[in-house]
């Protein structure tokens, strides 16, 4: 028995060893990064494996209907990502050893088979301040985008589509509908873009894309991926512990 325990294989886990596009790196995905999990599984295979489970053919992929959920391990974080179209990343096959909270991996695996998964980009200032942007469609964005803008705190945004709207009313009812109309249709479809532009003009910068069911839980995520991020406007129900301050050097007496 004990010949045949130490002839088993060695579980293998895949990392990524580099990328050969950019969609991998637009999640946030690092080099080293494991995938552990594959819609709500361990996953412990090749990436021939991997890549039978999506039967991608990379110049043919908008042809075929790819939605996965993959648990991906970091220095023993783990955390839970959306993919929806070919990684296009070399796998380098590793030896399992990653010393993952069993309890931890668990509760991932189970979240990553939600039908209510939504997915999450996390950003931060040089504070290490955090905050959340939804990658979905906004309701509120549609139909009220100054609004909209208020609620991402671009304060210039909202007054100079409210000042347009007071312009072009003041020329004519039917002026002011049509801009609306536009305003609408225009922050509506590019919204994303916009939240992501917004983030950049307040110097927040991108850190990672995750999957979750709830706010509450992508906070918590993302806070298990970096310590130091505090959110200032938290879920009821987080816990989290604020950063002290660094105290100035004092000058010598």
């Amino acid at each position: 028995m004990d010949e045949i325990d130490q002839e088993a294989p060695v579980p293998k886990t895949l990392s990524l060893k580099s990328f050969r596009g950019g969609y991998a790196k637009s999640l946030g995905l690092q080099l080293g990064d494991r995938i552990v999990g594959l819609d709500g599984e361990e996953f412990l295979g090749s990436a021939a494996d991997i890549n039978e489970r999506f039967d991608v053919d990379e110049e043919e992929y908008t042809r075929t209907q790819i939605q996965a959920v993959l648990t991906v391990s970091r220095d023993s974080r783990i955390f839970n990502v959306i993919i929806d179209q070919p990684l296009s990343v070399k796998f380098e096959e590793k030896d399992a050893v990653e010393a993952i909270n069993p309890t931890k991996m668990e509760e991932l695996l189970q979240h990553a088979k939600s039908d209510s998964l939504s997915q999450y980009m996390i950003f931060y200032d040089m504070k290490k301040n955090a905050e959340l942007v939804l990658r979905t469609k906004s309701l509120l964005a549609m139909i009220i985008p100054p609004f909209w803008f208020l609620n991402q705190r671009v304060w210039e945004a909202a007054i100079a589509s409210l000042l347009g709207l007071v312009a072009t009313l003041a020329v004519h009812w039917l002026l002011a509908v049509i801009y609306f109309a536009v305003l609408c249709l225009y922050v509506g479809r590019e919204h994303m873009n916009l939240a992501v532009s917004f983030m950049s003009y307040r110097r927040f910068l991108y850190l990672q894309t995750i999957a979750a069911e709830t706010e509450l839980q992508a906070q918590k995520v993302a806070l298990s991926i970096d310590e130091e991020l505090f959110f200032q406007r938290p879920v009821q129900g987080l816990e989290q512990i604020r950063p002290k301050k660094r105290k100035k050097n004092q000058s010598k007496a």
